[in-house]
């Protein structure tokens, strides 16, 4: 999981996702949340006496449905994404959740501050070229809703959490047994050969006569089924909309400039590099007193970080942490790096998590940008301030204007933006805005589609608000005839022409089976023989569909072959002939090969027992919920 939060934390957009936090962690197909406990948030739920807030649910089921949606993208219904459908799976897991949690520091598991804040420093959304940069840890913690304590607090609940994770599924084990059972299946490899008919040819010669097409329309009505639908105008805001038109003066510009100039000295970077000793045992007071007396005798700091310190990632780079504003280390910390001269080396300082040797490389922004270095940044944040007051004060009068009003075009027109108008969709949603889950419900609530009113403001985000009125409704029920009956007619001249390719396809088959072999007849008919040695299973197409309807043909007897020939949807008929079917054999894999398999079986099965776990300790748990509140 850690490894995920360091690949995944990149870039603003990404802080901003990770601001419903959690971090997903999908351990055999089990997601577990972890919220930000407590503030004053009312209670949803109470683990053993931990409670589990609605800021904890609100951030987990946020975060819950970007990852649904960063993997399905459009194609997953909009239905599913709502809150109500998210609220009981997604409070579950945070259930489940908090009794590993609890687990974890019962079994006396615990993680050291350093290595909490080498984590941290380690994330690439909080670097700048390769380096820890203050700046972008205050301002993703800031988008994150997180003060850096509470964000230490959570990060050590999940590393302690991961702990214990790993001690149960890491230690689950295959047999080779096992692997040989699935290679055999799995890896199995036919080969055959086959020739196609194709209906092609003959669709333009077949008449297919209106009597048919409603003969088939009748009897197949499950088939032109359409669900209900509605069509809405709607009003969207985002604080973008009004940025455009915002102007800022050179004036206020230079202000902003100024205020920053002023601060500019509490924002002095310090690069650090540390020289960790864990412990205070003798050995470790051993090791305090070697590494200061080859300090004093002028040994390379980096040497001595890479042979002497516990902390194994920053060792590597001689001791290198990154940079500081003051406030990501602990205090001490801070206090002796903030006393020392550029190159100079601190004498041992101790903290929860050892004993530092401390070193300061560089200090970083000793002074202060030029008015025009920073002239763009700051216009910039000035209009985006600027444009968000403006957005929050359409959004409070977006509720008055658009209430009981029989079209949205005066509101929009007194706010100064446009009306949009959605093509039909249905309760599984459409394209664009009208696949969110809120707009779904909005639109299709009774007091919207049946009465005729304006949707309340809906707040998809906190940037960006909507409102919606239905003005086409179409009630579910089977398509008129008019509309699928090109359709119908194609269904019809498909099979037709695979009735007129299966007599031709028998005596083929036949003529092969007889002793003429395959190959024989198909040159003799002009037909193209395809050969598929050394087959698996699967493939996409018509190739896919051949491949799995001779994955389903009996295995020929020793010095036979097995023909038989088949529809495909498109009505073309394949006769194919099956020469030899051979079982996987895990001996004919490579080692490495082997050993890939071992493991991923390994894993299902630590997924599996680590599953047991969680049910286990889930249901021995004193676990309160309270009841959802209904539905506004």
């Amino acid at each position: 999981m850690l490894q995920s939060m360091r690949d995944n934390l990149k870039g603003t957009a990404a802080i901003i996702v990770a601001a419903f936090f959690g971090f997903i962690m999908v351990i055999g197909g089990i997601d577990f949340f972890t919220g930000a406990s407590g503030g004053s948030a009312e209670k949803v739920a109470e683990v053993n006496g931990e409670k589990i807030t609605q800021l904890d649910l609100q951030r987990a089921i946020q975060n819950r449905r970007a990852m649904i949606e960063s993997q399905y993208g459009e194609n997953v219904p909009s239905d599913l994404l709502t809150d109500e459908q998210l609220r009981g799976p997604v409070l579950q897991q945070l259930v489940n959740s908090a009794v590993m949690r609890q687990a974890a520091l019962d079994s006396g598991m615990a993680m050291s501050t350093s290595a909490v804040d080498r984590e941290i420093v380690q994330m690439p959304g909080f670097q700048v070229n390769g380096q820890f940069d203050q700046q972008m840890f205050r301002e993703g913690l800031r988008r994150m809703g997180y003060s850096p304590a509470g964000f230490r607090q959570l990060l050590e609940q999940e590393m302690v959490m991961q702990q214990f994770i790993s001690s149960v599924s890491d230690t689950a084990f295959s047999t080779r047994t096992d692997a040989e059972n699935i290679v055999s299946v799995s890896m199995e490899e036919r080969d055959f050969d086959y020739v196609t008919l194709s209906a092609s040819p003959l669709l333009d010669g077949i008449e297919v006569a209106d009597e048919e097409v409603q003969t088939y329309y009748d009897e197949n009505q499950v088939s032109f089924q359409r669900p209900e639908q509605v069509a809405i105008e709607y009003i969207e805001l985002t604080p973008e909309q009004f940025a455009a038109n915002i102007d800022v003066s050179e004036q206020d510009v230079r202000a902003q400039y100024e205020q920053e100039v002023k601060s500019f000295e509490a924002n002095v970077r310090r690069h650090a590099a540390h020289i960790l000793v864990e412990g205070d045992d003798e050995a470790a007071q051993a090791k305090i007193a070697e590494v200061q007396a080859k300090l004093n005798e002028g040994e390379p700091f980096e040497a001595l970080a890479k042979e002497y310190s516990d902390d194994i990632i920053s060792s590597e780079d001689g001791g290198d942490v990154g940079f500081t504003s003051g406030d990501v280390f602990p205090e001490a910390f801070e206090d002796a790096l903030a006393n020392l001269q550029v190159g100079e080396v601190s004498g041992p300082v101790e903290t929860d998590g050892g004993t530092h040797f401390i070193k300061l490389i560089e200090i970083a922004d000793a002074e202060p940008p030029t008015f025009e270095e920073r002239k763009a940044a700051i216009s910039a944040r000035l209009r985006n301030a600027a444009a968000e007051r403006e957005f929050v004060d359409a959004v409070s009068r977006l509720g008055d204007l658009a209430y009981n009003a029989e079209t949205l075009a005066a509101p929009a027109e007194e706010l100064g933006v446009s009306v949009q108008k959605s093509a039909l969709f249905s309760r599984q949603g459409g394209s664009g805005i009208t696949g969110e889950g809120q707009v779904i419900s909005a639109a299709f609530a009774p007091e919207v589609l049946e009465d005729g009113n304006t949707s309340d403001v809906l707040n998809l985000t906190e940037n960006h608000a909507v409102v919606l009125r239905v003005i086409e409704h179409k009630t579910a029920g089977v398509k008129p005839l008019e509309e699928v009956t090109a359709e119908i007619v194609q269904r019809l001249k498909r099979e037709k022409a695979s009735e007129q390719l299966a007599s031709k396809a028998e005596q083929i088959r036949d003529q092969a089976a007889s002793g003429d072999g395959l190959a024989t007849v198909a040159e003799a008919e002009g037909l193209t023989l395809d050969t598929s040695d050394k087959t698996r299973r699967g493939g996409f197409g018509v190739r896919g569909e051949v491949v799995n309807k001779v994955f389903a043909m009996n295995a020929p007897r020793p010095g036979a072959r097995t023909l038989e020939q088949f529809a495909l949807p498109n009505g073309d008929v394949v006769i194919a002939q099956l020469r030899a079917v051979r079982a996987g054999d895990l001996a004919r894999q490579s080692k490495e090969q082997r050993e890939a398999l071992l493991q991923q079986l390994a894993s299902m099965q630590g997924s599996a027992e680590l599953a047991a776990v969680q049910q286990f300790l889930t249901g021995k748990a004193d676990v309160e919920v309270s009841p959802a509140e209904p539905a506004q």
